[in-house]
């Protein structure tokens, strides 16, 4: 079924097809490689209806699926899909304190689970911020202030004189926390959404985390969930919890994250501690000559699959700190001939999204198509 966007994403999407025939033809240019994943994406993963699925979870909707296709709609200047996957979104996931269940069923047409995910909730509220600009509607700067209030008053933990957002609602109580749902530049934005929110704390408590989860070792690689104290002190989850305690596929985030942090807004904490990762990455691919899918807190590996989401996460930081590594996986992992085997299969959601966010960050995609945080009009309360 073809989907309505906009003419100018349509030029993009035809030029992709064109300058990148493939088997055998010539490269793709970045933007170009950039409309064909996206286009790619649209037709397997997100429905007419708005709803942004899983295959290998049977369909589910998560508040992430959905905030990773609202903010791509965005740099991708993609109004008509914002616009059905963000109703999708209201309709289905609000909660009546402001924020987003995490999980939607196909099967029985209801929310699965109530609780939220604080990374889906962030990365709304900042698809929002930059629609309000992209796309001239001064009305989703309101709807990302609420939300980002939201965020601060029903998942935010005091850490010492200043506070972090938990990993949801939910996390409260024990203080549990996801360094990959730490957004620095999407903070930036939030400060200004939220003037009363302290949010310049909640950044620095986020850079101090992150540094403290990679000074206990020289090889440390941050985990996927942690219980930070009152203090703020970083301790592993009890032996056997539900929730991850390795460097798996919410962590690698962080590296892409941090990075973008660098790119963005020239932040020196976010630049050493994506040079920091991009290093010791390498010097695990130096070693082990492949990423898989799950290290421990000291990097030491713990299963043998592999996922591209892992180069893809790594290559905006390499490309500054390790620029021979990311030029090889452009030939390899993320070259024309891998990204059209992805684009050709229906069940690699994830690495469809993070080849897309990786060569995006790494081309300077993305900066070029964020809009300054001058420009947005913060709603009066």
């Amino acid at each position: 079924m073809t989907l309505a966007r906009p003419a100018a994403v349509l030029l993009i999407l035809v030029i992709a097809t064109a300058a990148g025939c493939r088997p055998g033809g010539p490269p793709r240019t970045p933007d170009a490689r950039l409309g064909a994943l996206w286009s790619s994406f649209l037709g397997r993963y997100v429905r007419p209806s708005g709803a942004v699925v899983d295959p290998l979870r049977d369909g589910q909707v998560s508040s992430e699926a959905q905030s990773y296709a609202l903010v791509r709609a965005v740099w991708m200047r993609d109004r008509a899909t914002f616009r059905r996957v963000l109703a999708w979104t209201e309709a289905h996931l609000d909660r009546p304190d402001g924020l987003r269940s995490w999980l939607w069923d196909p099967a029985t047409g209801r929310v699965r689970d109530a609780n939220t995910a604080t990374d889906g909730d962030i990365e709304i509220a900042w698809a929002l911020a930059l629609a309000s600009i992209v796309f001239d509607e001064p009305a989703y700067a309101t709807r990302a202030a609420t939300l980002v209030r939201a965020i601060r008053t029903q998942t935010g933990i005091p850490v010492g004189d200043a506070w972090f957002p938990s990993a949801g609602n939910w996390a409260r109580r024990e203080r549990i926390v996801n360094l990959s749902y730490f957004y620095p530049y999407a903070f930036a934005w939030f400060a200004r959404l939220d003037p009363q929110g302290r949010w310049e704390e909640a950044t620095a408590v986020g850079y101090r985390l992150l540094a403290r989860s990679l000074a206990s070792d020289p090889g440390a690689l941050p985990v996927d969930f942690n219980i930070v104290s009152p203090d703020g002190e970083l301790s592993a989850l009890p032996e056997g919890h539900m929730l991850g305690r390795t460097f798996s596929f919410d962590s690698i985030r962080i590296v892409w994250r941090v990075d973008l942090a660098c790119r963005l807004q020239a932040d020196r904490r976010a630049c050493e501690l994506a040079a920091t990762l991009a290093r010791r990455l390498d010097g695990i691919l130096a070693r082990d000559g492949r990423f898989v899918t799950s290290y421990d807190a000291s990097g030491r590996p713990l299963t043998r699959e592999t996922s591209l989401s892992f180069p893809a996460a790594f290559l905006p930081a390499m490309t500054r700190v390790v620029p021979e590594r990311a030029r090889q996986w452009r030939d390899t992992d993320l070259g024309d001939d891998a990204l059209d085997v992805l684009m050709r299969a229906d069940d690699r959601y994830y690495d469809a999204n993070w080849a897309w966010f990786g060569l995006a960050a790494a081309d300077g995609f993305i900066e070029r198509r964020t809009p300054a945080l001058g420009a947005l009009r913060a709603p009066a309360r």
